[in-house]
């Protein structure tokens, strides 16, 4: 296999640089309008020596970094930590126990608390297949919104042709893709596991062909990590689908399509007036999901126990009774004093 060292070496460069140049309340202001993925590490506490005092903060996000901890194998630690909660779409708060020489190898050897904020990315996607009027119609309405939308379709000059909103191209991923010639037709092919198709995403098929609408839905309904699975049509074309899928799918597979799509009450059929309500049902979706996925988080938050008490980040674990230990080492007047507070409460 053939490595491109060079273009490896340009990467870590320009990670390096990104590193260098930016500071953590730009990095955040810009990630928090973007609403990209990203955290935000803060040293709370310091007993004994440490690389930089309480209140230091880095912005972490997927591929950059921004200002810093002091460096070295702490640094090391809690950007991996930020990075693999963020990768898992996690938020809220840990809060870590590093003891340097310990977990992170470290000769000054204090120890130190971070407090890691988590914001996962907010942006819903959505995999369109149709760049039809209808489907340029749907991005207008949600490009603006902050939606991602990976768009394809079979024709690449309609595809090309389309217009997306000013200002919102950055938003809009263009691909022409054909299912019945991009994908093995064999049976035994992992078509869904092939498809243009991010997981979590909400996707809506609205080709020009009902043989591609056709294969679409039946390599796309197998996939249980898609937000929600429509089809534009009729009761009518919708009823025939289903004939046809039952051959190849379980009942449980063909119950994720939504046909037809849209809020119901707006009788219009222009391409303007169908995609308000094909956006009007998937902001429905979309506000479910984060509700289920709010009370969820709260939910397992509650089962163990945990709000701030972050675990340790190595496999040994430091445990609470342990940092109270070495906290008591570092600074005993401090603890003395976090004691006799604790009490008077």
């Amino acid at each position: 296999m053939n490595v491109d060292k060079s273009a490896d070496k340009s990467a870590v460069m320009n990670a390096v640089k990104s590193a260098a140049t930016g500071r953590w309340y730009q990095a955040l202001a810009e990630a928090q309008a973007a609403l990209t993925a990203h955290a935000l590490a803060t040293v709370v506490t310091v007993a004994g020596s440490a690389p930089r005092g309480a209140g230091s903060k880095m912005l972490i996000t997927p591929d950059t970094l921004h200002d810093s901890l002091g460096g070295g194998r702490l640094e090391q630690l809690v950007v991996e930590r930020a990075r693999e909660r963020l990768a898992r779409g996690q938020s809220g708060c840990l809060l870590e126990e590093i003891a340097l020489g310990q977990h992170a190898q470290q000769c000054c050897g204090g120890h130190v608390q971070v407090l890691i904020e988590l914001y996962p990315a907010l942006a819903p996607r959505l995999a369109l297949f149709g760049a039809g009027h209808v489907g340029q119609a749907i991005v207008t309405l949600l490009a603006p919104l902050g939606w991602q939308i990976d768009w394809r379709d079979s024709r690449p000059e309609q595809l090309t042709a389309a217009t997306t909103p000013a200002g919102c191209e950055g938003r809009v991923a263009r691909q022409a893709f054909n299912i019945l010639t991009d994908l093995p037709t064999a049976k035994a092919a992992p078509a869904s596991e092939s498809l243009p198709v991010m997981a979590g995403s909400h996707v809506l098929v609205l080709t020009h062909d009902h043989v591609e609408d056709q294969a679409l839905v039946a390599a796309l309904a197998p996939r249980d990590d898609l937000a929600s699975l429509g089809l534009i049509g009729s009761s009518s074309k919708w009823a025939r689908f289903r004939q046809r899928l039952r051959g190849d799918l379980a009942e449980h597979q063909i119950a994720r399509v939504r046909c037809p799509i849209g809020v119901p009450g707006i009788p219009g059929k222009r391409p303007e007036e169908i995609a308000i309500g094909v956006v009007a049902e998937l902001l429905q979706i979309e506000a479910r999901r984060s509700d289920e996925a709010a009370v969820n988080s709260s939910d397992k938050a509650t089962g163990h126990g945990a709000s701030l008490q972050g675990t340790s980040l190595d496999s040994h674990g430091l445990t609470r009774q342990g940092a109270r230990q070495l906290r008591a080492h570092f600074a005993p007047d401090a603890m003395h004093q976090t004691e006799t507070t604790q009490k008077a409460e």
